[in-house]
């Protein structure tokens, strides 16, 4: 009895022990979305960066890392089917603010304050408070705002780059030019010598159709006449720049460039990005504007693919954009917080946790420089003695296919590489482009001079998220129409467009930008206080 006995408790004793080894086995599955911007090679959801965070994160707390891909500019509207529909992953980032702000006022995301506070301390001291205050609102009134999203540490705010083709400057016997007038006579130059023989156009141009105005503006704010623009009107207008006093004249510049054969018939078809690639990398083009850094990226690398068509092709920074009424050539930047880092309501509380440790791990120094930096003489040859950057840092195309990464869509707290202090940030802005690094330096500069910081609201403009999506529809109509229609009917074509943006709610949304200016709601610079 006593044997039989002591049998039956052996074995109760082992079913416990089994018990208790599966319950510390069980793992948790950790959703993260992440960038996918098409380079060649990489797979987002099987890269070097996910088995790093995997073995020195999720294994140590078992839980299993899962990147989810949505591609880089089409994320805002990836994000919002998945937000709907239920299926998002546990962590979600996007550049769309008035999605985060739907979110919040739908309370369709966590509030972060006391996860914050729990498990993000490294997070706390990466981005300051400063910083995290970007994503607090007063959701419920009361006075006092909560944390609903974590902001994106901007390591630069550059914003505007433009570029422009030095062998064809040399070509024609032309400096570079410094204002409008100069511009266009370096257009018109270089399409009537054919430089790039029939294909020659010499301004790639396009709709960017998520925010037609985003990337129009940089020429058209040119033209502005800020005699005639208050502060309260620049705010006013935040998502409207066609209807600033003086713009219609950049309006009716584009559409003389247009008729003279100077920008792409093809500039409104939803296509017209990779034609305009193709044409960049071909050498048909002698000017484009993107971002800073856009002609050496590893995803679109425009110097290195120009350089295989034509050898002596090469892409420098230019300002040709000079406002007379300000005598400045103006560039819009960001502001200090990047994109928008948030926990839909659809991870449980295990999960929420999960993901905000998940984002502290990545705080930490030296996990942070593993996931923007890679490896040691595979991604970079090595570690500077005097600035402590790594040095010879390789393109996409020369590591292979298992190391290749992408450091801020993976490591997405930081929207550029972090070295610990702005010298040292500076100094690496043009680290991933060896052999190129004067030209990237040159081109920061230029997109910092005369910079004013993009204009944001700190409360829900409903108008705003009521009728954002269809305004931006009705100005990508809009910019079609006035850039092609016949000349003497511009006038027409633009006034009967402005009048219908207006009529689509972009009048409501002007009438509450200016409310929350007056309250003083608002982020950003007046460029007439420059």
């Amino acid at each position: 009895m006593k044997k039989s006995l002591a049998i039956l408790l052996a074995l109760i004793l082992a079913l416990g022990m089994l018990g208790t080894v599966s319950a510390e086995d069980e793992w948790l599955t950790l959703r993260v979305e992440c960038f996918d911007r098409e380079i060649t090679g990489l797979d987002v959801t099987d890269c070097w960066q996910l088995h790093y965070a995997q073995e020195n994160f999720g294994d140590p707390n078992h839980i299993k890392l899962e990147f989810v891909s949505f591609a880089r500019w089409t994320e805002g509207d990836l994000l919002t089917n998945a937000l709907a529909g239920g299926t998002a992953p546990d962590l979600c980032m996007t550049y769309g603010g008035p999605l985060v702000q739907q979110c919040i006022d739908k309370e369709g995301i966590w509030q972060l304050d006391d996860l914050l506070d729990e498990y993000g301390a490294n997070l706390k001291a990466f981005l300051g408070e400063e910083l995290l205050g970007y994503g607090k609102v007063d959701h419920d009134g009361d006075g006092v705002k909560e944390q609903w999203y974590i902001p994106a540490r901007r390591i630069s705010v550059a914003n505007v780059g433009n570029f422009i083709r030095a062998d064809w400057l040399e070509a024609l016997d032309m400096e570079k030019p410094t204002d409008i007038d100069s511009f266009t006579d370096y257009l018109r130059a270089a399409k009537a010598a054919q430089l790039a023989g029939e294909n020659t156009m010499p301004f790639a141009f396009g709709i960017y159709a998520p925010d037609p105005m985003f990337n129009v503006r940089r020429f058209t704010d040119a033209f502005v006449d800020f005699n005639e623009v208050t502060e309260e009107d620049w705010f006013a207008l935040a998502r409207n720049p066609e209807m600033l006093p003086g713009a219609k004249e950049g309006f009716r510049w584009l559409n003389t460039l247009y008729h003279e054969g100077l920008l792409p018939e093809t500039f409104a078809l939803t296509d017209n990005d990779k034609a305009n690639d193709t044409a960049l990398i071909m050498g048909y083009n002698g000017f484009f504007s993107q971002q800073p850094d856009q002609p050496w990226r590893t995803d679109k690398n425009y110097q290195k693919e120009l350089e295989k068509n034509v050898p002596e092709g090469h892409w420098v920074t230019v300002n040709p954009f000079y406002n007379e009424s300000l005598g400045k050539y103006l560039h819009d930047i960001y502001a200090a917080n990047g994109l928008s880092i948030i926990i839909p309501l659809t991870a449980n509380e295990e999960t929420a946790i999960a993901a905000m440790k998940y984002l502290d791990w990545m705080a930490i120094p030296e996990n942070m420089f593993m996931m923007q930096n890679g490896l040691e003489g595979i991604n970079y040859e090595g570690i500077s003695e005097t600035l402590g950057i790594p040095y010879g840092v390789k393109s996409a195309d020369a590591v292979p296919n298992e190391n290749k990464m992408h450091a801020g869509d993976i490591c997405f707290i930081s929207n550029g590489l972090f070295y610990g202090d702005d010298a040292k940030n500076s100094a690496a802005l043009a680290l991933p482009f060896a052999g190129y690094e004067e030209d990237v330096v040159a081109s920061y500069v230029d997109s910092l001079t005369d910079a004013w910081t993009q204009i944001s609201f700190t409360v829900t403009v409903q108008a705003d998220t009521d009728y954002n999506a269809t305004v931006k529809s009705k100005q990508g109509e809009f910019l079609a129409a006035v850039v092609s229609c016949d000349p003497d009917k511009f006038d027409e074509v633009f006034d009967a467009g402005i009048q219908d943006i207006l009529n689509s709610g972009a009048d409501k949304m002007i009438e509450g930008f200016r409310e929350a200016y007056l309250a003083g709601e608002y982020r950003g610079v007046f460029p007439g206080n420059l």
